[in-house]
């Protein structure tokens, strides 16, 4: 029993599931008690909760074979501040070594079981909120979410999220990352975590930033800020181009190779290594994302570096000699 709910729980947080699995689903929770039962024990790590509140995001889109269909979701349930435990105990019930071995690959990375949205290796997926705000996620990310009668908080715990946010006045929208808070009452921008820093683009209005430490700035539309625990930079215009990701490209104008690589890494399954040497060159252009290969040849073809692929999962890059 235990290994039909890990199997529903990775098909629902896959970003795969289409309405008609969401329907199985239900059916099958429904069709006898102890399908429930075990539902419940296996998933009360989740606070108790129906797995993810689901009625609270859930995506735009499901991923089907022919025509689009439109999303079914459960209707919305009370918010309840999240203390969410990992599901360690859950796979060892499960007591099978796929599900371990599928959730941990480099397609889905395991922390985004436990995570109310998420996205795989490769994959850009957008999420309709409760309050009608939607989520725009980047390539291995992933948010939680906390909504209550005060505010709308996003909790981005990796990657890079684009929020359009619904305005409300009695709410305003909060995007927390580990260096500080981005809130608005109703406009569009874009978020990232990077290693101890955030960057924030703005794309309408402007937002407010409050670092850790207490600091404040303003990031207004067309610039683009980095913050990290005490303090946030001069917004400039040129960090816009770290929002390039939402239409599939890497933007480059004089980055160092190394940032083009990093930017390519979650669209890629196995490891991309470039040496320091080669991670300093800089580079301008524009890269697709959804085709890392055809990136590296053009990256390749423009600069005096050498890229050789042991295997389709291992990539080294290095200056050419």
């Amino acid at each position: 029993m235990a290994d039909q709910v890990i199997n529903w729980l990775l098909l629902l947080r896959s970003g795969k599931a289409t309405a008609q699995d969401y329907n199985d689903f239900l059916a099958w929770r429904a069709a006898d008690p102890a399908h429930e039962n075990a539902w419940q024990q296996l998933t009360g790590s989740l606070e108790g909760s129906t797995f993810g509140r689901l009625g609270d995001a859930y995506p735009a889109g499901y991923a089907t074979a022919g025509a689009a269909a439109q999303p079914q979701p459960a209707p919305p349930q009370a918010i309840a501040p999240p203390r969410r435990r990992f599901l360690a105990g859950a796979l060892a019930l499960a007591g099978t070594g796929a599900c371990a071995a599928y959730v941990g690959n480099a397609f889905y990375p395991l922390s985004n079981v436990a995570a109310d949205a998420a996205t795989a290796t490769g994959e850009r997926r957008r999420y309709v909120l409760s309050d009608g705000s939607q989520l725009l996620l980047d390539a291995r990310s992933r948010v939680n979410l906390d909504f209550t009668p005060a505010y709308r908080q996003v909790r981005l715990l990796d990657g890079a999220v684009t929020v359009s946010v619904a305005p409300d006045a009695r709410r305003p929208f909060l995007v927390q990352t580990a260096e500080g808070t981005v809130r608005a009452l109703g406009t569009r921008y874009m978020v990232r975590q990077q290693a101890q820093r955030t960057v924030v683009v703005v794309h309408e209005h402007e937002v407010e930033v409050e670092t850790m430490s207490g600091a404040h700035g303003t990031v207004r539309a067309g610039t683009g800020a980095r913050f990290d625990a005490s303090r946030m930079d001069t917004p400039r215009a040129e960090l816009m181009a770290e929002a390039a990701w939402e239409a599939g490209w890497v933007e480059a104008r004089g980055r160092p190779l190394a940032e083009v690589i990093a930017a390519l890494r979650p669209y890629r399954s196995g490891t991309l290594r470039v040496s320091m040497a080669a991670g300093g060159l800089p580079v301008s252009g524009h890269f697709p994302l959804d085709d890392t290969d055809a990136a590296l040849d053009t990256l390749r073809n423009m600069m005096p570096i050498h890229v050789r692929r042991f295997t389709p999962w291992f990539v080294s890059i290095n200056v050419a000699t």
